[in-house]
């Protein structure tokens, strides 16, 4: 059976993200950078991005790509305790496509350092994010 690893890193963001509202920090590094807009928005840029130069059929299933990884981006990042933030991210993770998804956490850290957040702190959400999918593509052991 893989081993367990704990996902959200409770690392201090840099004031130029950090709201004012109680329990800021309860909430996980979702809410710090903005909530799920600013995902969603984060994913929509990247796919607009790509899709200038890709033809119409490269970017068919572009729209699913883009609500399933924005998902599964906001479900990572989220402070959602366990067993229940694993088995919703083995959920989400299921039809993402592995490439893009890997292009779209590169996308992501760049973003996060323009919104100021530190190389070190979006490093580390991305990577938690990308190992979180990487768990999710392991496959099943059955033990005997």
């Amino acid at each position: 059976m893989p081993k367990v690893v704990p996902v959200l890193v409770h690392k201090p963001v840099t004031p130029a993200v950090q709201g004012s509202s109680p329990g800021f920090d309860e909430q996980g590094p979702l809410a710090q950078l903005g909530g799920r807009a600013f995902v969603h928005e984060t994913v929509g840029e990247f796919y607009r991005a790509i899709g200038k130069y890709l033809t119409p059929e490269d970017t068919a299933d572009h729209g699913k790509q883009h609500s399933r990884q924005a998902q599964f981006l906001s479900h990572a990042l989220s402070g959602q305790p366990e067993p229940v933030h694993s088995a919703r991210a083995n959920f989400l993770a299921r039809g993402l496509n592995p490439a893009l998804f890997e292009a779209l956490l590169e996308y992501f850290e760049a973003r996060l350092l323009e919104k100021g957040v530190s190389a070190r702190a979006s490093n580390r959400l991305v990577r938690a994010a990308g190992d979180l999918y990487e768990r999710c593509q392991e496959p099943l052991c059955i033990a005997c």
